[in-house]
């Protein structure tokens, strides 16, 4: 074998073993907010979103631009997306 060979060897195994080990901890994204996923949602239910984040675990609170084109915030429950009392 070359040296060429051997560092590409090496290099591959390198990538192959660092693959493995952050792999399972890339994969398991179950439990990460997917704020793009409720403002694509919340805009095609009329609402012009521009940011999501939780509040509790059944709330969350959607960054909105109003139609006079100021900044507020609105509530809306995690799993519906229907409006939630202030």
């Amino acid at each position: 074998m070359t040296k060429l060979s051997k560092l590409s060897a090496l290099a591959l195994t390198a990538a192959l073993a660092l693959g493995a080990i952050a792999g399972p901890a890339l994969a398991d994204n179950s439990k990460v907010f997917d704020d793009a996923a409720y403002i694509q949602q919340l805009r095609y239910d009329g609402v012009n979103a521009i940011a999501a984040d939780v509040v509790t675990g059944s709330v969350i609170r959607a960054t909105v631009i109003a139609p006079d084109g100021h900044t507020t915030y609105r509530f809306f429950d995690k799993d519906t997306l229907q409006p939630v009392a202030q």
